[in-house]
């Protein structure tokens, strides 16, 4: 049989052949794992970006939780101020502005006592304008010793008692105008009507109240604590407030450390301004820290700072590394009362330190650090809003 030479030395050497790319792909394989071990190990060493604030000194003192009541400054009940039958009214829930009409009255008994004054008025002044003039001629007749002088004295009485008369009908005229303009009632300030206690048609008295009308701008939250904490506030004071719209500090406009035996509770007020007043509500219920002993000097951290922990809570710290650059170091802090956007703190911190506030959730102990200036800081937050938005 004939056997071709070239392919009994193809069929020998095949097996060699596959042999060396076997080797090949090793080799490969661990090429890449080498370098993908290579990259993690440099992705764990690389340094990571943050920002930081300083840990402050202030003022703090221990507080303690008291519930408070939003009221309304101006909350009236209105009258009409005079008699009659209610021709019109505001319903409950209208809002209305200052110099709005809220209710009126019918008016035709008093413009009719008004055309009646009127007329006596004017009755009062012809009478007054006619005794004048006769009291002119009798002068004239005195001088002529033709009368005697105790006619000319009676009539300058009648005279005097006429101009009277003119002036009580002035006066009464002026009471009916003040009454009929009392017939339409309007809003003192700007406001909610609240309640409404009449309806069309009905008869009223001067002194029933219409209507209540609260205002929805002019607010004040209103507390009662315990007396022996009335000496660590102040008007002017700030105080923290909280409720479910977030918190908010108000000034504190007075103190009224007046208790009886029973309660030995004293009032405070804190004044809402017109920037909050769209967060409260009249009626609302929040929360006030009230101090409760002198405030002293302590150490604070940013509240962004603290990293929470199930057991324990931290921060971290930048420092300065050995071989240049910076890292930093978690600190372990026991936390104490807050003020704002600070928290008063145990720990291994001293004023100025730098305590990282973003980025802190992908740190650890030791890593290497760099640190964003305030430009960059602003640019990093403008563009996360940006995104934000964008989404």
């Amino acid at each position: 049989m004939f056997v071709n030479n070239r392919t009994l030395s193809n069929s020998k050497t095949r097996p060699q052949h596959f042999q060396s790319n076997w080797h090949v792909a090793l080799f490969g394989l661990v090429w890449l794992a080498a370098g993908f071990a290579g990259a993690l190990q440099a992705n764990e060493t690389a340094v990571k970006v943050v920002s930081v604030v300083p840990v402050q000194s202030q003022m703090i003192s221990p507080q303690m939780m008291v519930s408070g009541q939003v009221y309304s400054r101006y909350q009236s009940n209105l009258s009409a101020g005079v008699d009659g039958r209610l021709e019109w009214i505001a319903e409950a829930g209208q809002q209305v502005a200052q110099g709005d009409v809220l209710a009126k009255l019918d008016p035709t008994p008093l413009t009719l006592r008004k055309n009646e004054l009127q007329a006596q008025l004017k009755r009062s002044q012809i009478n007054a304008a006619r005794l004048d003039k006769e009291l002119a001629r009798l002068k004239t007749l005195v001088a002529k010793q033709l009368i005697s002088q105790t006619q000319l004295d009676q009539v300058q009485a009648d005279r005097d008692l006429a101009l009277a008369d003119v002036e009580l009908n002035r006066a009464s005229l002026a009471q009916v105008q003040d009454q009929l303009s009392r017939a339409v009632v309007t809003a003192p300030f700007a406001g909610v009507v609240s309640q409404r206690h009449h309806q069309k048609g009905e008869e009223v008295s001067r002194s029933e109240t219409l209507l209540q009308l609260v205002s929805l701008t002019d607010l004040e939250v209103r507390l009662f604590a315990p007396l022996a904490y009335a000496a660590f506030i102040q008007p002017g004071q700030q105080l923290q407030v909280y409720q479910q719209q977030g918190q908010t500090q108000l000034q504190l406009s007075s103190v009224i450390p007046v208790s009886d035996v029973r309660s030995q509770t004293f009032e405070a007020r804190l004044t809402v301004t017109a920037t909050d007043a769209n967060r409260f509500s009249v009626g609302q219920l929040v929360s006030v820290a009230l101090p409760t002993a002198s405030a002293s000097l302590s150490t604070v951290v940013h509240r962004d700072a603290l990293v929470l922990g199930k057991q324990q809570h931290a921060v971290f710290l930048v420092q300065q590394h050995k071989e240049g650059g910076q890292q930093v170091k978690r600190l372990a802090v026991e936390l104490g009362q807050g003020q704002g956007e600070w928290l008063q703190v145990k720990a291994e911190v001293k004023p100025g330190d730098q305590l990282v506030i973003r980025g802190a959730d992908t740190l650890k102990d030791g890593d290497k650090v760099r640190v964003l200036s305030e430009a960059e800081f602003a640019l990093a937050k403008s563009k996360s809003t940006a995104d934000t938005v964008a989404l």
